[in-house]
């Protein structure tokens, strides 16, 4: 079963759980133990966030035997790119410049998928300091392309899209600023969205050009990134 989860839609996951199909704490432990013994998990995620990921887990397994989810993604795990501030977790944005960077509270939009539901698988690698649209980071890893795992996946959300390409997550947030969702998730088979310029909050997000930057998901359909 397993399996088959890894290579579901968010959406159907969620329905999954809401018909009581799905446990959220098995999902999350499944997606933990295939990215700890994926062939690619250091070129794909900076760093994990088991402990976190379990615990949301569990509050969505509550929510969902009482009745109470909080939405269709409640309880389907995500993982962020590494521009994301997420309390008590570093945030380096592919930098040696931010190496060892804690931030002390989430960004907003953590914030605001925590209160959805969502558990945190991690933090994914990504253009050093989201400055190109090819995906190289020599600093601290390239992720695999999908398609030929020695070729380079798009950038700057390149561990985002991989982490979704290859299974590892059901989906992906990333940030936009000249493609950087649009592209990684055209050369790895998915659906990306660029946002509207403000129409999502950029508080506690690493910025490239802060004029300009957005926030996007990467996705296996349509439907997840709507």
């Amino acid at each position: 079963m397993s399996e088959l989860w890894r290579s579901m839609s968010a959406a159907d996951l969620g329905r999954g759980i809401n018909r009581g199909e799905i446990c959220p704490v098995e999902l999350a432990e499944c997606f933990l133990d295939a990215i700890e013994t994926h062939p690619h998990r250091d070129r794909i995620y900076a760093r994990t966030m088991r402990q976190p990921a379990l615990d949301a887990a569990a509050a969505a397994r509550g929510r969902a035997k009482l009745g109470l989810r909080r939405g269709l993604l409640d309880g389907v795990p995500v993982s962020w790119k590494d521009l994301f501030d997420t309390a008590g977790v570093a945030t380096e944005a592919g930098s040696a410049l931010l190496k060892g960077r804690v931030p002390e509270r989430d960004a907003l939009v953590v914030d605001r998928l925590t209160l959805a539901g969502m558990p945190p698988l991690g933090k994914t690698h990504m253009t050093e300091l989201a400055f190109s649209g090819l995906g190289l980071n020599p600093v601290t890893a390239t992720p695999p392309c999908i398609h030929d795992p020695d070729r380079v996946a798009g950038g700057s959300s390149s561990g985002a899209a991989t982490s979704v390409a290859w299974g590892l997550a059901p989906i992906g947030i990333g940030s936009d600023t000249g493609g950087s969702v649009r592209i990684p998730s055209v050369w790895n088979d998915l659906v990306g969205l660029k946002t509207t310029a403000g129409r999502i909050p950029l508080t506690g997000v690493v910025p490239l050009a802060a004029k300009f930057d957005t926030i996007g998901p990467l996705a296996r359909t349509v439907e997840d990134a709507a």
